[in-house]
């Protein structure tokens, strides 16, 4: 399909408001938000950036109606008169890149982070959040006030020149989404008990914004298709409320799924989730309303979308984390470059995760997130004669920011092929999707000329006979076997060797060393490839059943892993009765057995097993840059070859130091 005939990229009438094209960016937490309320340059630049590569829409995640109830750190607010001004040159910066703004007008309700100062969230009743703070019961007194606050937040937003509104009510999240779903809404007065009951509230505030705003001004609403939760509203449930949320005045649907905290994996669906997760729930709500009904939920790939616009599924697509991956996604899409778009890989990394190293949103595969026009797409001053040492995940970006900036670019593997460890991470059910950044970095080396030799383990010798200009170390790293008793006197197995396909565990019991994302992917793999019901006659070698250990001295496994990766994994490893053991250091082991001490300090042998791996992590592995600095002008070590850390940042610095060069 040619794109530019496409459904997806012909215009809607929502309301007063026409898109341009059916492709809207969903709302993310950034975490670049200010103190004061208003939306600082750094936050604005990521939904201008957008903009420019051609959304529809975009939408700001959580503008509060009410600065006393925070949401996640620092809230982006509509409270006051006084921030229109500012919020309006927001939305006259989107406006001018050829979108329109929507902001999400939000009250948080139970997911309020007031509890840190002592005050309890607001909920329609009694719940617990995510920081163990408890909220209480909103009085009939405050709920008025409330859907006056969300009434008076709308007007500002039209006064600001923004297109729309977005009003929350899905995922049993938030004031509203809590007061709709029977999760979390246990009252006993006119807001809770029937389903009419639990979505007064919404209905309300729906009907107070429209007394508040111009008679057409778009009223978008997110709502859950099914929360996929035991005692949840169910499919038919939105069936049921969909025409009655038409008729109080919203002018599009947005269709989500799962709720906050028993399925978060539904509401940011990454390794392993199907894309188009509620498609299904979308295209039935469709069929009970007239106005324009909107997807969300893993749509990362452009001409999926295009296929189930045009077929008729849906009437547009709410797009997330693949528009922070390529913020020129619709360009280059209506332009029919598909290949050239940098795909999302569900990863669940930074964009979802805050850490101390990363505390704000970013994309392992697009380092300019959060530093929109920090790195202007010019050629280099000098062109370079540039040596990659490392064709992995660090190498290939290095590869090619340099050779797209001009530079003469020569990458040196050891392996045959490119992907560094990506090609272990990789392995495990559901992670496959991960293989696209390769292919796409592959794409865009080739495209720019980057020269590849295969099979060459790069010593100073031979980079000083190849006489670059510079050289960027991406070596990467090596599978970590700390000195533990027995490591020097029996075999080790490690994880990455089996992950890369060095050997089989066709059946028996295997004990893995380690509780990260390594040694669980291991189990999860060894679970995976074992068939019990396939057999080959008269072979030793017939796979069979296995049984796995987990051995973790830390109090839990997948420490750092996101929630929407790690909840399912550990449903799958325990589904699979994998023993794990946490709070248990590593003594000793043998060809067979393992020894260890336990929390309160008693030692035990793990005993019997078949295979022991070591998945305890990985450890920098440079062998080189200490003497290539001492010949050539200008080296540089990125990546794992550093530290061992994840691949974002291998890719981020492989980035900085080709830019730089």
């Amino acid at each position: 399909m040619d794109m530019k005939d496409s459904k997806l990229f012909s215009p809607l009438k929502v309301g007063s408001l026409t898109l341009k094209n059916r492709v809207g960016m969903a709302p993310m937490s950034m975490d670049y938000e200010a103190e004061d309320g208003t939306v600082p340059k750094k936050l604005a630049d990521i939904f201008v950036r957008r903009a420019e590569g051609g959304t529809g829409y975009v939408v700001i995640d959580a503008v509060t109606i009410d600065r006393n109830y925070q949401y996640i750190g620092n809230t982006t607010c509509l409270d006051s008169d006084s921030l229109v001004p500012q919020f309006k040159e927001f939305a006259d910066r989107v406006s001018a890149a050829g979108s329109t703004l929507i902001p999400q007008i939000i009250h948080p309700g139970p997911e309020s982070i007031c509890g840190f100062r002592k005050i309890p969230p607001l909920g329609p009743s009694v719940n617990t959040n995510a920081n163990c703070h408890v909220s209480r019961s909103i009085s009939i007194e405050e709920i008025h006030t409330v859907i006056r606050q969300f009434g008076a937040a709308a007007r500002r937003a039209e006064e600001a020149g923004c297109g729309g509104i977005s009003l929350h009510c899905a995922h049993a999240y938030m004031l509203p989404g809590a007061f709709l779903s029977p999760l979390r809404n246990k009252r006993m007065d006119e807001y809770g008990g029937c389903l009419d009951n639990r979505a007064r509230f919404i209905i309300e505030v729906i009907e107070e914004v429209r007394r508040n705003v111009s008679p057409d001004f778009p009223v978008f609403l997110r709502i859950s298709g099914d929360e996929r939760a035991e005692g949840g509203n169910s499919l038919e449930d939105m069936l049921y409320l969909a025409p009655k949320f038409e008729e109080a005045g919203v002018n599009l649907l947005e269709v989500s799924g799962g709720t906050q905290y028993e399925g978060l994996e539904y509401i940011i669906p990454s390794q392993s989730k199907r894309i188009g997760m509620n498609i299904y729930e979308a295209a039935e709500i469709k069929k009970v309303v007239g106005i324009p009904v909107y997807a969300v939920g893993k749509i990362n790939d452009i001409r999926y979308a295009a296929d189930i616009v045009e077929r008729g599924i849906v009437d547009g697509v709410s797009i997330g984390r693949p528009l922070l991956a390529d913020p020129d996604l619709c360009n280059k899409a209506y332009e029919n470059r598909f290949d050239d778009i940098t795909p999302c890989g569900s990863c669940g990394g930074s964009c979802i995760t805050r850490s101390a190293q990363s505390p704000q949103c970013r994309c392992h595969i697009n380092p300019l997130v959060g530093r929109e026009y920090d790195f202007p797409a010019v050629p280099a001053q000098k062109p370079k004669k540039t040596l990659i040492i490392g064709a992995g995940p660090g190498g290939m970006y290095a590869a090619v920011t340099a050779a797209e900036r001009g530079h003469q670019v020569t990458v040196w593997e050891a392996d045959d092929t490119i992907g560094g460890q990506l090609n272990m991470a990789v392995v495990s059910p559901g992670k496959q999707e991960m293989t696209k950044w390769l292919v796409h970095l592959n794409h865009r080396a080739k495209k720019a000329g980057v020269e590849f030799v295969f099979g060459k383990d790069a010593t100073a010798e031979d980079v000083k006979g190849f006489a670059p200009d510079a050289v960027i170390v991406a070596t990467g790293a090596r599978p970590l076997v700390p000195p533990i008793k027995g490591t020097k006197e029996y075999p080790v197995l490690t994880a990455h060797d089996f992950l890369r396909g060095r050997f089989v565990i066709p059946k028996g019991r295997v004990c893995v060393l380690g509780g990260g994302a390594v040694a669980c992917e291991t189990a999860e793999t060894i679970l995976a490839n074992a068939r019990p019901t396939a057999f080959t006659r008269g072979y030793e070698a017939s796979i069979g059943d296995v049984e796995v250990t987990l051995v973790e001295m830390l109090p839990q496994l997948l420490t750092g892993v996101c929630e929407p990766n790690r909840a399912p994994m550990l449903r799958k490893l325990k589904k699979g009765g994998v023993q794990i053991n946490v709070n248990t250091k590593i003594l000793e082991v043998t060809d067979h057995d393992v020894k260890v001490q336990r929390s309160d300090g008693t030692e035990e042998w793990l005993k019997g097993f078949d295979y022991i791996l070591f998945g305890l992590g990985s450890r920098n592995y440079d062998p080189l840059s200490g003497s290539l600095k001492e010949f050539v002008p200008e080296v540089h070590v990125i990546g794992d070859a550093v530290r061992a850390r994840q691949a974002s940042y291998a890719m981020w610095e492989g980035f900085e130091a080709a830019y730089g060069l």
